[in-house]
């Protein structure tokens, strides 16, 4: 079988370092060695910057494969000799962090922002290790690295996707925050003023039945009547459930307060409330407050079975907390996610809009729901 192996490669390991060499050259990770003219000493007891003007003159590449030199669009022979100073001539001080972090430790992980001969830039991502000679002083360092570009990139602007895709919700938020508020003016305003003309309009024509000797409306007229307060009522609580009045008015501790006894009423679930006196608040970060807790207390309704929920909004350094606990069946985890709890989702991108964070656990018995908010981006 000995004619079927690659010439030169003995098993037996007599040829090992021919082996690594093979391995060196035809790896598709750049691999490099750059070693110090002379061994410098890395301790508290010298000037370490004064150190590293000595490395960045003074290092040089002295063994590099091919797939480093094409990371540098270059052949290695142009790298060969380069000097730290040289390599990151673009940024000095950056590579300066990066190899007195690679000296303290001995050794690094780094993704780093880099220059190729030709000037265009790139990611790369790399681990290094020094070499040290018998009296503790750094020789030189080697470094195994790949070009991560496109990966960077890739990451890049997907982060800028969800930067705009976030910004996107919170306007929309603000949007439909606004046409709910004017939609509750209007219904409020011209429903219930027509409203209530109809019904001066009724007593008006009672009245005049009467002085007229006709009789009154009698039954009739009286249950006209209570069909106009009856929808009157409707109309405003059709307002306030699109913007209550008392959150512009009173303020977020106030309309949570409202929240909570209209919904125990509407609901018949028990509801417990503690809350603090919340100094004021924009007004988007009070919209996003409410309307998480009334996110909430519908989810309690629709989903837990619960007979008892607890409301709370706590004053405490630098944030405000909310939270909505309920003894009802829990919550499962893909109930956090997904399509199917698009509510879940709102509340948390309602958080991430006011600087805060959501936290929901959830056990059969105990369900909770945590929003943190912080004051200093209210």
């Amino acid at each position: 079988m000995q004619d079927q192996m690659t010439p030169g490669l003995d098993p037996t390991g007599s040829t090992t370092p021919a082996l690594l060499e093979t391995f060196f050259e035809r790896s598709r990770d750049g691999f490099f060695f750059m070693m110090l003219d002379e061994p410098v000493e890395w301790s508290d007891a010298v000037d370490k910057e004064e150190v590293l003007d000595h490395v960045f003159a003074h290092q040089r590449m002295s063994k590099l494969n091919a797939a480093m030199a094409e990371q540098f669009r270059t052949t290695p022979e142009k790298l060969l000799g380069k000097t730290p100073r040289e390599l990151f001539a673009h940024d000095v001080a950056a590579g300066r962090r990066g190899w007195r972090a690679l000296f303290d430790a001995g050794h690094s992980h780094s993704v780093t922002y880099e220059r190729r001969l030709d000037g265009t830039p790139f990611w790369v991502e790399g681990d290094y290790m020094c070499f040290y000679d018998g009296a503790g002083r750094i020789t030189g360092h080697c470094g195994v690295q790949r070009d991560v570009t496109d990966r960077t990139l890739a990451a890049a602007e997907l982060e800028r996707s969800r930067v705009e895709l976030r910004a996107l919700s919170a306007r929309i938020q603000e949007t439909r925050e606004e046409e709910r508020t004017r939609m509750a003016r209007e219904i409020h305003d011209v429903l219930g003023q027509a409203l209530t003309a109809l019904k001066m309009d009724l007593a008006w024509y009672e009245e005049r039945q009467g002085a007229e000797g006709a009789g009154a409306l009698g039954l009739g007229g009286r249950s006209i009547s209570a069909r106009i307060d009856e929808t009157m009522e409707i109309v405003r609580r059709l307002a306030s459930e699109l913007r209550p009045s008392v959150l512009d008015q009173l303020g977020l501790d106030a309309a949570i307060e409202w929240l909570v006894r209209d919904s125990a009423k509407r609901t018949g679930i028990a509801v417990t409330l503690q809350v603090d006196e919340i100094p004021p608040l924009p007004a988007e970060i009070a919209s996003h407050a409410f309307r998480i807790i009334q996110e909430a207390l519908t989810n309690v309704v629709r989903h837990s079975r619960a007979t008892l929920v607890h409301v709370s909004l706590r004053r405490m350094v630098g944030r405000i907390l909310l939270t909505v606990e309920d003894n009802g069946v829990g919550i499962e985890p893909q109930s956090l996610s997904g399509v199917r709890s698009m509510g879940m989702v709102g509340m948390r991108e309602r958080a991430v809009a006011c600087g805060g964070s959501l936290m929901v656990s959830g056990e059969p018995g105990h369900t909770s729901i945590a929003v943190t908010i912080p004051v200093a981006a209210a």
